[in-house]
């Protein structure tokens, strides 16, 4: 039996019970009286306990929408990162490429220096301090792009990061915010039972004594309800809010420019490539 049928079975018990004890408690105008009483005690509580439960509900139901919005937002953000991490791959190749040109290049040159001669190069004879020249610049050029690599793989691995960490929470607040939907559904079925309490206390006797300490109960156990909720979108909707997910774009961003300031540190051919054969 789920949560909504128990809350009706459970109405239709008071008031087979609560019938039961209005038989039994006789008509005299004494018992009448104090009946009376006690039921308008009975259901201005119920209609209290409906106030506040229907402000409360209001505000749930709200917090829920307002943490689906933060959830969609998250997911905004991961897409952001996610392109910025495919626009990293296309920035870091014509580099990649450089790196192997500059490689094939150094080959060639070294075997001519080591030659000790002039050597042609696209139809032009080069004379070997000219070769040498030509060498410290291929070098440079290649440390050039290498450092551009190096900084975009330092960017790279922080933007996983950040697309890793948007993955993982929006799997916990999606899992989360399906947690408070069920406990909104179970407010719903106290507020149906409290309604259905409220209907059937016309034919209440003296049994109405327990079934107010059952409503107290029932009011606790939405308290407890109502605050777990609220404090679970109060939680997640601080962590989540649209400032803090652009500021982790924002950060991401400023890394990636920053990074892509050169080095120049010159290094020899045999250094780069191995040694010669």
């Amino acid at each position: 039996m789920n949560v909504e049928e128990t809350a009706v079975f459970r109405s239709c018990v008071w008031v087979c019970v609560m019938s039961g004890l209005f038989c039994l408690s006789g008509c005299s105008d004494s018992t009448q009286a104090r009946v009376d009483v006690v039921t308008k005690k009975m259901v201005d509580k119920i209609d209290d306990a409906l106030g506040k439960m229907d402000v409360q509900k209001a505000e749930i139901d709200n917090g829920i929408k307002s943490a689906k919005l933060a959830v969609d937002g998250v997911r905004k953000a991961k897409i952001k990162a996610q392109v910025s991490l495919g626009q990293l791959d296309e920035k870091v190749r014509p580099h990649q490429e450089n790196v192997a040109k500059c490689d094939e290049t150094l080959a060639k040159l070294r075997d001519a220096i080591k030659a000790d001669g002039p050597a042609d190069f696209g139809g032009k004879t080069y004379s070997v301090d000219e070769l040498k020249g030509i060498a410290g610049k291929v070098i440079q050029a290649r440390k050039d792009s290498e450092g551009q690599i190096k900084g975009f793989d330092t960017a790279r691995q922080s933007l996983q990061k950040v697309v890793t960490t948007f993955t993982n929470r929006q799997q916990e607040l999606e899992v989360r915010i399906s947690k408070l939907q069920s406990t909104n559904s179970k407010l719903d079925a106290e507020m149906a039972a409290a309604k259905a309490m409220k209907q059937a206390s016309s034919t209440m006797g003296d049994g109405t004594m327990s079934l107010m300490e059952n409503l107290d109960e029932l009011e606790n156990k939405l308290a407890s309800l109502s605050a777990d909720v609220q404090g679970e979108l109060a939680g997640e909707s601080e962590k989540w809010s649209p400032a803090g997910t652009d500021q982790a774009i924002s950060d991401v961003d400023a890394f990636i420019k920053s990074a892509q300031t050169p080095s120049d540190p010159v290094a020899e051919i045999d250094r780069i490539l191995g040694p010669g054969k």
